[in-house]
């Protein structure tokens, strides 16, 4: 199996692309390194670049030696980007960089370099365009022909040992043969490259149709049976998936949140799913998400998991809020280190081979359950018919959905005690401050939505390990931490994805020190990665590769300005300043233009910039710019529902009957559910004081407060809590605002 991207990027603008026509062979000359060849490489804060250190390729780092050795010899580079847990990686270093004819080539003829994509992705997304434009597929390892000064040329995934013999030949015959030539077309990719990648478009006037609309689109993009984007490899897209939800939560429109229940339904009930352990695999390589590619990484555990918490809260499906406990379950479990930060990821190969760890024979099932069970287990499971993992079994529940089956507990259970012995999957130890970042956020909205005490000391852990260990004095935070060195400065998705964990651990514990500490990397984010003449950001702080660029297209995950803008924007509703509003609302308009016209690798910051130009959407929201923390909490029963407020010191909002006409009462209504429009709505009692703009007694309520909705009898499904205020000190009233909470109560147990 390829690992691919889950989709192409837009590249229209770029309609030139370089072609080479590589025939030749090199002869099989015996190579042998020295021992001490690749001691850089085994000197790495990468566990990647460390398994390479025995190559017959003599690997640099990416860095300025390497860079300086070219310019030395006049030799091109040869730079492949890879990843621990990728399978086609440990293919090509078995049969491409351990082959003495191609080491030889290599060694002799370029600059050969390695590159962790995970502690470099800036790097590796540049160059990736590359290869996307002249193969027009993406996918790794993605190796690369740079010139000496780190101008692409040519570039290509994985190629079997004879064809990439040939390719090399024909490199090497252009470089030497034509170099002027080469040189030229280098600049000229690079050229058009940078353009495209830094390009400006008109803003777009986001209104709530616009975005509604977009929702809309994509949701007649999903394959009508099983969901998923596209006729590809089946990848979960968690930011397409989170704005539809944020969309359908905004109109109700049914078709928006069906298309996406069919992708997490059969997500959860597909073999990309780990149906023992809990967890997601990468993507699924056929439409029914049944064969997955097996490795499991961290952000696809963290992006699923808010995804489907969110779900579980728009609709009450109980199996939802089950799929994102397992999923934390999991990587509590498996991928996280005794200090509280999160592993990268687990390998999909053990024992040499694809998905060993994970699947089964027809044979293995009927030695483990017995006839009777193994029987039961092939006809629920099903065998792979063809493809590599033709004749195996693969764990899903396509054929028992929404079926409560105590036979395939037992099943499992077995099947669970018969995998612990197998070999694992290596582990990929280093800890990557964004993808730690994307973890925090969803533990710490699972302990705020499933009131889960453990989830929130576990995301509190992890979040101080980042802040303590992985910052250097001065405030700079580092991207990649490994055997307790930290490595390669962070990017801008560092910063964002962290500070908007921050915000999250913020709101599951009231602690004001997460705040502090999401300002103060926010602040550092603006000083190093911003462009003050149109509001966005850069990816990195200096040229990465060719190019400075600025990262706005979500593949995998957010775009690195996607989630600067979402974490500028829960920023600005929780402690926000008329300068940080309008600094928010620069951001907007420069990366508008780009997501309207093109939502699927636009969707982050659509749902930002919708978060900020249209309200707050969640169980925990805001008034008077971060004075007033509103929460709402479900009864057990289901007969009530319960709003939360905090209001900071100095501050208070009016009673729900304020004495003066000209103050708004604290008010709040319930809609979204026939059954609970009857509900009964009772407030405190307030507190009667004298203010220093109004000479007259005022009705208050400060601090702690709680309101209640009780209902005549218990509810199911979608409730919305309308809550007005007004926030005012001593000194002033603001604006009043209303705050919608939405939630679905589940169904009776």
């Amino acid at each position: 199996m390829l690992h691919f991207r889950p989709a192409l990027r837009p590249v229209a603008i770029l309609a030139a692309v370089l072609a080479l026509l590589v025939q030749a062979s090199v002869a099989n000359a015996k190579f042998v390194g020295k021992a001490d060849d690749n001691l850089r490489m085994s000197q790495s804060s990468s566990p990647y670049l460390r398994s390479h250190s025995n190559d017959l390729v003599r690997w640099y780092d990416w860095g300025d030696e390497a860079f300086k050795r070219a310019k030395e010899l006049k030799r091109p580079l040869f730079v492949s980007f890879g990843y621990t847990a990728c399978h086609w990686c440990h293919v090509m270093q078995e049969t491409h960089f351990n082959n003495d004819a191609i080491a030889k080539t290599i060694n002799e003829k370029f600059v050969p370099v390695l590159v962790d994509r995970e502690q470099r992705t800036a790097l590796d997304d540049t160059y990736m365009l590359v290869t996307e434009l002249l193969t027009q597929r993406g996918g790794w390892p993605n190796n690369m022909f740079l010139t000496m000064d780190l101008k692409p040329f040519y570039g290509t995934g994985y190629i079997s040992p004879q064809d990439f013999t040939g390719l090399l030949k024909g490199v090497t015959d252009s470089w030497d043969q034509d170099n002027p030539a080469v040189l030229a077309e280098g600049e000229r990719l690079a050229t058009l490259l940078e353009g495209y990648l830094n390009r400006k478009q008109e803003a777009q006037n986001l209104t709530p149709a616009l975005m509604a609309e977009a929702a809309k689109t994509l949701s007649g993009q999903f394959d009508a049976f099983a969901g998923g984007l596209g006729d590809g490899p089946r990848f979960f897209r968690p930011t397409v998936l989170a704005f539809m939800l944020q969309q359908a939560e905004r109109t109700g429109d049914a078709e928006v949140l069906d298309a996406v229940e069919r992708t997490l339904q059969s997500g959860l009930n597909g073999g990309i799913h780990d149906h023992i352990e809990g967890g997601f695999h990468r993507y699924a390589v056929d439409p029914g998400w049944r064969v997955p590619h097996f490795e499991k990484m961290l952000n696809d555990q963290a992006l699923n998991t808010e995804v489907y918490l969110t779900a579980y809260r728009l609709t009450g499906k109980p199996e939802y809020a089950a799929t994102a406990r397992k999923t934390i379950d999991y990587v509590l479990a498996d991928l996280t280190s005794p200090e509280g930060g999160f592993f990268t990821a687990r390998d999909a190969d053990s024992e040499g081979e694809e998905g060993t760890y994970y699947v089964w024979t027809p044979e293995q099932l009927e030695k483990v359950l017995g006839k009777q069970d193994a029987e039961f287990a092939l006809s629920t499971f099903g065998l792979i018919a063809d493809g590599e993992m033709a004749g195996k079994v693969i764990l899903n529940l396509d054929n028992v959905r929404n079926q409560s089956v105590p036979q395939l507990d037992q099943v499992f259970a077995k099947l669970s005690e018969a995998r612990k012995p197998r070999q694992k999957p290596v582990r990929d130890e280093k800890i990557l401050a964004n993808w730690n970042g994307m973890m925090i956020a969803s533990v710490a909205q699972a302990a705020i939505l499933l009131d889960d005490a453990g989830y929130r000391n576990a995301a509190v852990k992890a979040g101080n390990f980042i802040w303590t260990k992985m910052r250097d004095e001065d405030g700079v935070l580092h991207r990649s931490h490994f055997d307790g060195i930290n490595n390669v400065e962070g990017e801008l998705d560092d910063y964002a994805q962290m500070a908007r964990a921050f915000l999250f651990v913020h709101d599951a514990t009231a602690d004001k020190v997460w705040l502090d500490r999401a300002r103060a990397l926010l602040a550092q984010m603006q000083k190093n990665f911003q462009d003050p003449e149109t509001g966005d950001f850069y990816g990195t702080r200096e040229a990465a590769g060719f190019a400075r660029t600025k990262p706005r297209s979500d593949v995998d995950q957010p775009s690195g300005n996607g989630a600067a803008l979402d974490a500028m924007v829960r920023l600005a509703q929780r402690a926000g300043t008329p300068d940080m509003r309008r600094a928010t609302e620069q951001t907007i308009a420069a990366l508008s233009g780009i997501a309207a016209g093109t939502p699927t690798s636009g969707a982050s910051i659509l749902s930002a910039s919708d978060s900020f130009l249209h309200g707050q959407t969640g169980v925990v929201q805001f008034a008077g710019n971060g004075v007033v923390t509103a929460r709402l909490v479900p009864g057990s029963d289901r007969k009530s529902l319960v709003i939360r407020l905090q209001v900071a010191d100095g501050w208070h909002v009016n009673s729900h009957a304020p004495l003066e006409d000209y103050l708004v009462a604290t008010k709040l209504d319930i809609a979204g559910n026939k059954a609970a429009k009857t509900a009964t709505v009772s407030y405190p009692e307030p507190e009667t004081k004298k203010l220093a703009f109004n000479e007259k007694p005022m009705a208050l309520l400060e601090n702690q407060i709680e309101i209640t909705a009780r209902f005549d009898k218990a509810i199911t499904g979608p409730v919305e809590a309308q809550l007005q205020v007004q926030t005012c000190s001593d000194e002033i009233c603001l604006l009043p605002e209303t705050l919608k909470l939405r939630i679905a109560m589940p169904p009776a147990s």
